[in-house]
């Protein structure tokens, strides 16, 4: 990404098409063109690269069948006042004058003043740190391994150079929770680190909305406390509310919560903001199938696979809901693709035992699963039997699920996944034990 050039504002993105900004403004809305907002800024200023750019393009049929707008048009002007205007009316334009100046003057007296941006929250005044800023934002959006890498590497040179630059600290608490889902840290080290950037942030500037978006994260993921992170989600939104991401993580834990309507009003408006952005579009569709929308889920994910074959994500998702449904043949495809894209061994390794399991059938598949499903729970305090549930709900093995539920409640379990959790249920629509039981691990609500 660092090598494509970057095209600054609608106006030269609609330049780089020939288009005015209107038209490049319509598309991010209704053809999802690839367009970034700057973050931590007041004015909605936009960014593309023009990779990107091409690349959308690229799969669209019609944009030049558009009539591009009028550019050349001469601007709306006014008739020139008629000869003796100023003679004639100077009585009338000095009353107007002096009106409008008392009513300046009260106005100024009564009403909000605008407030200048925190120096904390604005980019840094010297051009190279803004630039090392956006560059690690660039790198902490494209969600692999070694750009996640890259990003903490960044960020923590800008704080090294501005150590009271809170947007600094809140993008290094971003790097770390990203890097525990699509790099290489563990959730222990990236979410207490993750605490730690978020904190100072906070004391450096109380009023910025990111890091409070980032504690909501961790109280929800790490803490298992729902209350504390809806708390924190609505704090960050009542300080910015058009931020994408905050839209975007709050859906995301309102979804795993089991509040489906609450969830997917966030995604559709961090998708209405960033209308680009495939990471927001996946979690959508997977929300739309935690609420029980089969068809649609299916469908948006069945579009996202054509437009983009290369998130880890889309295949990670695919490959449950193909599970959930009783497709092992699928589900080993679809996981081995997950695997080959995040491209760890250990990953690799498994998937590959997986399609040698495949050669003999559904039974073996299902017994490796679970076999790795256990293990998990037995090694980490803060894994949940859902998983296992799961597994022995597909494959309708009814005394293995009351045992791993009665375990789960022994153990005080709180369980999100409430998509998985909602397929569980419908696999055992008339078993009133089994049902009793998952609704006494519901965790609480976060909003």
């Amino acid at each position: 990404m660092a090598s494509s050039r970057r095209l600054d504002g609608w106006k030269a993105i609609g330049g780089h098409f020939g288009r005015d900004r209107t038209t490049v403004m319509r598309w991010a809305q209704s053809r999802g063109l690839p367009v970034r907002r700057l973050p931590g800024g007041k004015t909605g200023t936009v960014y593309a690269f023009v990779d990107e750019l091409e690349k959308w393009a690229a799969n669209q049929t019609d944009l030049t069948a558009e009539t591009p707008e009028n550019t050349n048009a001469e601007p709306d002007t006014q008739p020139a006042p008629a000869p003796g205007f100023w003679q004639r009316n100077w009585r009338r334009l000095a009353v107007i004058s002096l009106m409008g100046t008392a009513l300046i003057f009260a106005l100024g007296n009564v009403w909000p003043r605008p407030q200048p941006v925190p120096a904390s929250q604005g980019l840094p005044a010297d051009p190279a740190l803004a630039s090392l800023y956006l560059e690690a934002r660039d790198a902490w959006a494209q969600r692999t391994p070694q750009s996640l890498k890259r990003a903490i590497t960044l960020f923590t040179t800008l704080i090294e150079k501005q150590p009271d630059s809170a947007l600094a600290w809140a993008g290094l608490a971003d790097a770390y929770l990203l890097s525990r889902e699509f790099g290489e840290m563990t959730d222990e080290d990236a979410f207490t680190k993750a605490r730690a950037a978020a904190l100072k942030a906070s004391q450096l500037d109380a009023n910025l909305s990111s890091p409070h978006r980032a504690l909501g994260f961790i109280s929800y993921w790490w803490e298992n406390d729902p209350a504390k992170a809806g708390d924190a989600f609505r704090r960050a939104l009542s300080l910015k509310p058009g931020e994408a991401q905050t839209h975007f993580w709050y859906g995301n834990v309102l979804s795993d919560n089991g509040q489906h309507s609450a969830a997917l009003k966030e995604l559709n408006t961090a998708r209405l903001i960033e209308p680009g952005s495939i990471s927001i579009q996946i979690d959508l569709a997977w929300a739309q199938w935690a609420a029980g929308d089969d068809a649609a889920a299916k469908a948006a994910f069945g579009q996202l696979r054509q437009q983009n074959a290369s998130s880890p994500v889309l295949f990670d998702c695919t490959s449950l809901i193909k599970l959930a449904d009783g497709d092992y043949v699928g589900y080993v495809q679809d996981f081995s693709e997950f695997a080959r894209l995040r491209d760890e061994s250990d990953l690799e390794a498994y998937a590959a035992q997986l399609r040698a399991s495949l050669k003999s059938g559904a039974p073996a598949v299902q017994a490796l699963l679970m076999k790795k499903a256990l293990e998990e729970v037995a090694a980490n305090p803060r894994r949940t039997h859902v998983w296992p549930v799961f597994l022995a709900s597909v494959a309708q093995n009814r005394a293995d699920v009351l045992r791993f539920l009665k375990t789960a409640t022994e153990r005080g379990e709180s369980w999100g996944e409430a998509g998985l959790s909602a397929r569980i249920a419908r696999l055992w629509p008339d078993d009133a034990e089994i049902n009793t039981l998952l609704q006494s691990l519901r965790a609480r609500r976060a909003a």
